[in-house]
């Protein structure tokens, strides 16, 4: 007789409708310009949602109060890199586009829209169907962290790795929207 902690139950309970894969996936990158990213990101990171809290300590026992939301993380995108750098190449000029060299000027600060834009990254059930989808509003790459070259590593291809800011993502799950 089979138990509530049994096997057969964690089966029944946890793995009627599947396990989600974390190779199951995929993002859509859209500047403002319409420029769109072709290239598909060998890893992402999703984001981490949290609250900002204050004390309530007016009478009793002191406890948390949420306040705000707060999106903790960037997104970082891993990505196999070209021959011809094109990957590089996008994120370099993107960013130039966001603060110029010259004078350092930022346009994003300014509200220029044309500078940030629009990214999804749904996850995929087994049968390619959209699980779960996040939808980042002004998105901007914030950083192309650095990339390790070295005669020690030539069975392997170079990765470039960016982090990517937001304004603020939506989280939808079967086309559930919160």
């Amino acid at each position: 007789m089979a138990g509530e902690s049994s096997i057969e139950n964690f089966k029944n309970t946890f793995l009627k409708k599947g396990i989600a894969r974390p190779t199951r996936y995929r993002v859509e990158l859209t500047t403002s310009a319409g420029v769109e990213l072709n290239f598909q990101p060998e890893t992402v990171t999703l984001p981490s949602r949290s609250f900002v809290q204050i004390d309530d300590d007016l009478y009793g026992p002191v406890r948390k109060v949420p306040v705000a939301r707060q999106y903790t993380d960037t997104v970082v995108l891993s990505f196999p890199v070209s021959d011809d750098q094109t990957e590089r190449t996008f994120f370099e000029a993107w960013m130039d586009e966001i603060v110029f060299e010259d004078n350092n000027f930022s346009r994003y600060s300014n509200g220029d829209k044309e500078v940030y834009g629009t990214m999804t990254i749904e996850t995929l059930s087994m049968s390619d169907k959209s699980s779960s989808k996040y939808v980042f509003e002004e998105v901007y790459p914030s950083s192309i962290f650095p990339v390790n070259l070295g005669q020690n590593i030539t069975n392997d291809y170079m990765r470039l790795q960016v982090a990517m800011e937001y304004r603020r993502y939506r989280y939808e799950a079967d086309g559930k929207s919160n």
